[in-house]
Formats: structure tokens, sequence, C-alpha cells
């Protein structure tokens, strides 16, 4: 009687259907913009901060595990869903999914290379562009939604999605910015005056801004018309990101980033030495970061004056990516990343092999591993690998925002909610677990169990009722105790 009471509770408050324990389909509805998810987009978010919410600081710099592919995956860069599904495209006309394990889910084939790097809507769609000059929206399961084509030549730039799902995209040769509804139809296309291979960027007043091979970074209204332009001396290839203060800053092959003011006005702009394809991220503290073809990294700040420079050896083509905890991570082209501590400092480096080389821009996980692409070279040829560099603890059961009875697990729910009712498996993956000492479950603090032999798992069976936080802490041998936490709502009484 008392789960019976349980169950009527959760359809009150959740809208869960009375079916739910035999049914699979309890998805997320609607298509109203990005979807909430560890990285759901390049460079992280529709401002193009390239900020992470997510702690790296338990991240060793080992190589968890790489995917070889047949064709290299050296410009796409991955994104990552509410699942951990990890999602990127090749030179091969495919886009590939991957579980967070490493293994493969599936893979979707267009008729160009995958040069785009993938958007994630918030009912789950995949959206990405390919050189046959066409956006894709393709479904969880791998299979089409729908394409439309963008208005001639391939598809480099990657897409952004702003409010009521619209998605923008752009052209290389047909230099559009096209605005496409969650339907796939058109709501209007802008043309400049050159190639674009810069990704739009969307600030809050859904202002579009996005760079031109005709030198010029330009605003546009959600309508569609122009609001400004600026003109830079050479071409933009960078995406533009936007600061909290509504700061554009992009770079250009000129060697210079531009800040500039929201009315399209220069407020600075910063010598690097170097052309610059990478795009900036910006910092909790304003520090904006950015590569540049001289292979170092610089960091400015908000006033446009020098912070400190990393030289990483190599070209960089790609973006930074910030971690929760303030690390900056960028790759290089001559096969390395690096970790790079907020004062400038090397915190580590990983090298995937010398014949290898990134484009790629590092994803950040929830458990703070770091996902990027690669190509290399063989006397057969060229191929590429999806990597995953990480250390730390993850929480892998239960999943986030599943429904679980008497630790089985039903499906997703509507409100997003991680709901748990009876006892229920709590089960963790740490990396390199020969290297862990032990694991500890807390509920609310209060810690629970010590596990110290793998599978890392307890039987969760407090007596708990409403809201509450799951908490995972590995010690390691090296002294590390990274942890990872959910919060959860418990129905076990």
């Amino acid at each position: 009687m008392r789960k019976i009471l349980v169950l009527i509770l959760l359809v009150a408050l959740f809208n869960i259907s009375p079916l739910v324990a035999t049914s699979l389909s309890i998805n997320r509805e609607g298509d109203d913009g990005l979807q909430d998810a560890p990285w759901p987009m390049f460079s992280h978010d529709i401002r193009h901060t390239g900020r992470s919410e997510y702690d790296t600081s338990g991240n060793t710099g080992t190589e968890r595990w790489r995917y070889e592919t047949t064709s290299a995956m050296s410009e796409s860069s991955p994104c990552i869903d509410r699942d951990g599904t990890i999602y990127v495209g090749s030179s091969d006309y495919k886009l590939w999914a991957f579980n967070h394990d490493g293994t493969l889910k599936w893979i979707f084939k267009t008729d160009g290379r995958i040069s785009s790097s993938p958007a994630l809507g918030e009912d789950g769609t995949i959206y990405v562009g390919s050189n046959d000059g066409k956006l894709y929206a393709i479904y969880q399961n791998g299979t089409m939604h729908w394409k439309v084509s963008l208005g001639g030549g391939w598809v480099f730039s990657s897409p952004v999605i702003g409010s009521e799902g619209i998605i923008y995209a752009c052209s290389v040769i047909g230099s559009n910015l096209c605005a496409v509804y969650p339907n796939g139809s058109k709501k209007w296309e802008f043309k400049t005056s050159g190639w674009i291979y810069s990704s739009p960027a969307i600030d809050d007043e859904g202002t579009i801004y996005i760079g031109s091979h005709d030198h010029n970074l330009y605003a546009i209204y959600p309508n569609g018309t122009e609001k400004w332009r600026y003109k830079s001396r050479e071409e933009i290839k960078s995406a533009p990101a936007i600061g909290d203060d509504g700061t554009i800053y992009v770079g250009s092959w000129d060697d210079y980033l531009y800040a500039i003011n929201p009315d399209g006005t220069k407020r600075w702009q910063f010598d690097t030495g170097g052309s610059i394809d990478s795009s900036p991220a910006i910092g909790k503290d304003g520090t904006v970061y950015i590569g540049s073809y001289n292979g170092k990294l610089y960091a400015i700040n908000p006033d446009g004056t020098g912070k400190w420079f990393f030289d990483t050896g190599s070209s960089i083509y790609s973006s930074s990516s910030i971690g929760g905890d303030g690390t900056i991570f960028i790759t290089s082209w001559n096969s390395r990343i690096f970790a790079i501590n907020p004062d400038g400092t090397e915190k580590w480096r990983y090298n995937i092999g010398e014949d290898g080389h990134i484009s790629s821009s590092p994803a950040i996980g929830t458990d703070g591993t770091i996902y990027f692409g690669s190509i290399c070279s063989r006397v057969e040829g060229f191929y590429g690998y999806l990597h995953a560099i990480g250390g730390g603890i993850n929480i892998v059961e239960p999943r986030k925002g599943y429904l679980y009875i008497a630790y089985r697990e039903i499906g997703p729910t509507r409100s997003g909610d991680t709901i748990l009712i009876g006892r229920t498996i709590c089960k963790v993956s740490s990396f390199l677990e020969e290297n862990v000492d032990k694991v500890e479950f807390y509920l609310d603090d209060q810690l629970i169990e010590t596990v110290y032999e793998t599978p890392f798992a307890i039987m969760l069976d407090e007596t708990a009722f409403w809201k509450h936080t799951i908490l995972a802490k590995a010690y390691y041998t090296d002294g590390s105790t990274p942890t990872d936490q959910m919060n959860v709502i418990i129905f076990n009484i």
C-alpha cells in the first residue's frame, strides 16, 4: 500500500505516466534552445565562453581510452550530451556517437566531410553541418530527422541554437548565415561578401555575431537584418566570444585579437604576433584566452593588457576550454594537449604520438575528462582518433535524469530529476582503478559505506524522503581525492 501511495505522489508531482514501470518513453518534450548538458556545442555555450562548470582538478593527464577510425577527426570538436554520449565528426563524411566508456554507439553518414562541430537541442536532436553544403538534424538514435541546404559550398562552421530552438549555421562559399526553424525550414538568410568559416555566437539580447573572410565582424538582429559591422585588416576565421558585460572578442588573420563594444566600436586590440584561427575563451574573472599560429596561448586582461603567454611549441588552430577550477586546456598541432594553471604555469601535458596532429578543441565531461579528436599518419594513409584524457571519478549509476524503482532503471523523467524509489545500486567509475585505495559513499555528507576493491558499488538502502545528495570520493595512491556528486529525489520509507 505504501508503494502505491508513493507512485500516486510521483504522478502528481512529476507528471510521470502510471505506465512508467513498463515504458521507456518518458522523454523530455519540446525543442526550446540548447540542451542543458556538460558540453552541448562548440566552445560550450551560445556566447562561446569555453567555460565548463565541472571541476577538472582531478584530471591527471593520462589517456583513459582512444577510439581509432579510418579517417581524420582533426577539425570537428566533440560535444557531450546530458547522458554522457560524445558526438564528433570526421573527414569520411560520418558523425560518430560514443558512450562514456569509449564504445561505439552509432554512426551517421552524410554526403560530405564533417569539419563542423555538433550542437545539441533541448529535445536531444543533434545538429551538424557537412561539406555537402547541408545542415543535418539527427535523432538521438542516429537516424535522420531532416537536412537543409545552406546556400552553396561546404559547411565548416558549427551551428548554435538560440531561443525557440532556432538554429544558426553558415555556408563557406555561399557566404550565408542561415536561421533555420526546428522543423528544418529556413527563417531567413544573411549574406556577407566573403567565405564564412567562423561560427556564430549569440548575446543575451539575441544578437548574432559572425566573422567573414571579407574582414568583417557582423552583428545581426534576430530578424536577420544587419545591426553593424566592424572591419579588421584581414580575414576573420575565428568564432567570436561574448563576455559577461557584452564585449565581443574575435581574432583575425591580421594577428590581432579585437575587443568590440556592443555598439560596434572598438574597445582595444591585442597583437599576438601570428594569425588567429583560434576562438577566444573567457574565464570567470574576465581573462580572455586566445591561441595563435606562433604557437603561443595568450592570457589577456579585460582591459586589453597582456597577463602571460604559454608557448606550446607549435601552431594553435584549436580553441581553449576552461575547467570549473580554472584550469585551461589547449591542443597544439604538434600532437600535444596542455593543461595550464590560471597563473600560466604548466600543470601537465600529454603527447598522443609524434605522428599525430590536433586542431580539434577540447570538450569537458562531468568527471573532468577531456575529449578531442586528432589526425595521424601511417604509411598506408591517414587515420584518426577520439581521445579521452582523464582522471577522477564519475557516478555512473544511477544515471542523471532517470527514474529507478527497486534498483531497476525505468527511463528518463520528464522533469529531468533523478528519482529513486526503494533501494538503489550506486556505482562509480574511477580512472585507473588499480591506483584507487578506496571509495567512500556519502548521503548528505554522512558516510554510508567504504569500498576497498572493484567494482566500486553499494546498495543504497537508507531511509530517505525527498531531495538528497549522493557523493562518492576516491582515494588515489598519489594522494589525490577526486569526488563526484549527484542530486537525487529519494522515496525509500
